[in-house]
């Protein structure tokens, strides 16, 4: 989960696109546009899990790439590590609907023991809403963030994930939808990986944390765990990272 964060501001789009599994975006949702190339991304140990680690990120990358503006990310890890990637790219404190619509590419996903998607926003009474979801190789299953006495916590979905039997050195599209209450009740909807869509099932918990962050921050984050008893690298890349709002 996220620590710490810088800003940008991002022009907001009108969109519709058609999605997965016969779901639809409204259009009248705010799109960020691609934010691979944003300016203010930051990365850092997420001091939340064991061990540490160090990485690096640099944009534009060529090849490999969808549009020829990748965003390439690597992660020297030791005992599990866990390096977050994370960027405020907006301020809406009323939206209730998520959708995170990204490409991943990973070159060694062998050594990857979870990897965390999720977007955080600040509503009007101050508490940050955790959206987290990640595909971990421990449960083999799409976890689903929760809270208990103002941390957040991991809780197995009914949606099989692992990360490590991801194909190499491929682009792997991951669309994840979600909602929330007034109070900062999650519900987490559908996930869709290369195109094959699965719906969560009693996926509903409360993830309202008091953090301190500004009202109506948003913020997107991308975390690689790497394996919890050894050392490693991990590398891969990031394109078309766009987040739509409602």
């Amino acid at each position: 989960m996220k620590t710490f964060s810088g800003a940008v501001l991002m022009l907001l789009v009108l969109v519709a696109p058609a999605l997965a599994g016969g779901q639809a975006i409204p259009s009248s949702a705010a799109s960020s546009g691609d934010l691979a190339g944003a300016s203010r991304w930051e990365w850092n140990h997420d001091k939340g899990t064991p061990g540490t680690s160090i990485g690096y990120s640099s944009y534009p990358v060529g090849g490999p790439s969808l549009d020829g503006k990748a965003r390439e990310f690597s992660v020297k890890y030791w005992h599990y590590g866990g390096e977050i990637y994370h960027l405020t790219y907006g301020n809406d404190r009323y939206a209730t609907h998520f959708v995170y619509d990204t490409y991943i590419y990973l070159a060694n996903p062998d050594q990857v023991q979870n990897l965390e998607l999720d977007v955080n926003q600040v509503m009007s009474n101050g508490k940050t809403v955790i959206f987290g979801t990640q595909c971990s190789s421990i449960s083999k299953r799409w976890d689903y963030a929760y809270q208990t006495k103002n941390h957040p916590h991991w809780r197995a979905s009914n949606i099989p994930c692992n990360p490590r039997t991801w194909s190499a050195n491929k682009w792997h599209h991951v669309r994840i939808a979600m909602h929330r209450s007034s109070t900062g009740v999650v519900t987490h909807d559908w996930v869709s990986l290369d195109g094959a869509t699965h719906y969560f099932q009693n996926a509903t918990a409360s993830a309202a944390l008091s953090l301190g962050w500004g009202e109506g921050t948003l913020i997107l984050n991308m975390q690689v765990d790497g394996e919890y008893s050894g050392r490693g690298s991990i590398k891969g890349y990031l394109d078309k990272i766009t987040m739509y709002r409602w």
